[in-house]
C-alpha cells in the first residue's frame, strides 16, 4: 500500500487527502493550520501541527518513512518552494508540488520536485470540455497527447456492436468500459456486444482523435 504525506491543508491538501483516504491510503498530514489538521486527525495515519518549512518538523515527523509527499500550500510560493526543497533533501523519494503559475512551477522543478500540478487549470480545462460537448460527462487527460472521456452513447450506436460501427478504424479510440443504466459496468466489453439505450462509454485515445469523435457526436 502507497503512503503519502500530505504537506498543507488548504482545499486542495484537504480534498486529495480524503481521495487518499478514500482508496485506503496511508496519509500523513502536516500543516499550521491547528482546526484544519484537528478536524481529520482521527481519519489519518498521523497528524502534524507545526510549520512545514521547518527542516526539523519535517524530519521528527518521519517525511522520509512516507513513498510520496505532496505540497499543497496554496497561499505562499516561496514556502511551497522551500517545503518542496526540504523534503527531497531529507531523502523523500517522489515529491509533487502545487504550483501556482509556470515560473512557479520551473523553480520547483529546480528545487527537485519529481511532479508539479496545476489543479485550478487541470479542472478548468477538464470543466470546459464538459461543458462544451453537450454528451461528455467526463473528461480526463493523462498525458499531453492522450485523453479519457465517458460519453452518452448515440441513439444511433443503440442495438449496434463496436464491430457493426467499426470504432477503432472511423474514430481511431478504444472502448474500455460501457456502462449501463442501473450502474452495472462491463470493463473491457466484447467487441460484439451491443449498445443499449442509456448506455455510456468510456473511451481512450489521442486528444485529436477524442476531439473528432465528440464533434461527430454534437
Amino acid at each position: 500500500m502507497r503512503s503519502f504525506c500530505i504537506v498543507g491543508l488548504g482545499c486542495f491538501g484537504t480534498a486529495l487527502t480524503n481521495a487518499l483516504l478514500e482508496k485506503k491510503a496511508q496519509v500523513m498530514v502536516i500543516s499550521e493550520d491547528a482546526e484544519a489538521v484537528n478536524a481529520i486527525a482521527d481519519q489519518v495515519t498521523s497528524a502534524v501541527i507545526g510549520d512545514p518549512t521547518s527542516e526539523a518538523v519535517l524530519r521528527s515527523a518521519g517525511v522520509a518513512d512516507y513513498d510520496c509527499a505532496v505540497v499543497c500550500i496554496d497561499d505562499n510560493m516561496s514556502d511551497s518552494i522551500l517545503a518542496t526543497m526540504i523534503l527531497k533533501e531529507l531523502g523523500v523519494s517522489e515529491v509533487v508540488a502545487r504550483a501556482m503559475n509556470e515560473r512557479h512551477k520551473r523553480i520547483l522543478t529546480r528545487v527537485g520536485a519529481d511532479m508539479t500540478v496545476f489543479p485550478e487549470e487541470d479542472m478548468g480545462h477538464r470543466l470546459a470540455q464538459v461543458l462544451f460537448k453537450k454528451d461528455v460527462l467526463e473528461y480526463f487527460s493523462f498525458s499531453d497527447d492522450y485523453s479519457i472521456v465517458e460519453i452518452l452513447v448515440p441513439k444511433e450506436w443503440v442495438g449496434r456492436s463496436m464491430i457493426d460501427i467499426h470504432i477503432r478504424h472511423r474514430y481511431g479510440v478504444t472502448v474500455v468500459a460501457v456502462r449501463h443504466e442501473g450502474g452495472r459496468l462491463d470493463v473491457l466489453p466484447s467487441p460484439d456486444a451491443l449498445f443499449e439505450e442509456k448506455d455510456t462509454i468510456t473511451v481512450v485515445g489521442t486528444d485529436e482523435k477524442i476531439e473528432k469523435l465528440t464533434k461527430r457526436l454534437q
